[in-house]
């Protein structure tokens, strides 16, 4: 059995996150919940971690564990992942870089549109993004 492993990135807005994750291929298999639930391991066995969003082990990958994230008191989430999941289905450091570049491109088109700004998006060859706002 695996075990998960907490993994510390600051993510504080639930849309932004649930659209970073989209953004990584998980478009419409996002769970959300307002109490946590729990993770699931892939023999189908009730882990004691839990979530608020959910990536359940279908959509994860071969044998993999549910992908979480756990709302915390201070309004952070904690991102649990297996270390199967890390190794072998490639949740590893490289995939949270991309996760918190997605879920900074998502943020900042967010309050950008929030102050009036119009926002358009190109990806360079370098694997950076560049958000061109406009009033």
């Amino acid at each position: 059995m695996s075990h998960y492993s907490e993994v510390a990135i600051e993510l504080t807005d639930e849309g932004c996150l649930v659209a970073a994750l989209s953004r990584l291929g998980f478009k419409g298999k996002v769970e959300m919940h307002q109490e946590a639930q729990p993770l699931y391991g892939y023999q189908g066995d009730v882990r004691t971690q839990r979530a608020h969003i959910i990536i359940r082990q279908q959509h994860v990958g071969r044998a993999a564990n549910d992908l979480g994230f756990e709302r915390q008191a201070d309004g952070k989430y904690r991102v649990w992942v297996s270390a199967y999941d890390q190794k072998y289905n490639k949740y590893d450091d490289a995939w949270m870089g991309r996760l918190k570049q997605a879920y900074g491109v998502e943020k900042a088109r967010a309050e950008a549109k929030k102050r009036g700004y119009r926002v358009t998006e190109q990806k360079l060859d370098n694997g950076h993004v560049r958000l061109v706002l406009r009033r």
